[in-house]
């Protein structure tokens, strides 16, 4: 038997957004500078340098430099719900979405 009130209910929040690399180098240097600032455990570091440096695209730069609190903040001033879990997934994209008029 469930705990959860008939006034409970739990939405699923879903966004797209594209962005375009303008300058991959300068992402990735970003990131890293980031990294020796947040000084994670020594293993992290590794780990996390080494993605950084080694992907072209600028996901992995992008991906530490978007928090998960930041994400949540999108919702901190709405009163009347609970943020439950974020989760960030980037990817490579064909480009711009496409409108929903389209």
């Amino acid at each position: 038997m469930s705990s959860r009130t008939d006034t409970e209910r739990f939405l699923r929040v879903t966004l797209d957004l594209v962005v375009e690399v303008t300058d991959a180098a300068s992402l990735r240097e970003t990131a890293l500078a980031d990294l020796r600032v947040r000084q994670p455990d020594p293993a992290e570091f590794e780990e996390q340098h080494d993605q950084i440096v080694a992907d072209e695209t600028g996901a992995s730069a992008l991906r530490w430099l978007i928090s998960p609190e930041a994400v949540l903040g999108l919702v901190d001033r709405i009163e009347e719900i609970d943020p439950v879990e974020a989760m960030l997934e980037i990817s490579e994209s064909e480009g711009a979405l496409e409108s929903a008029e389209e």
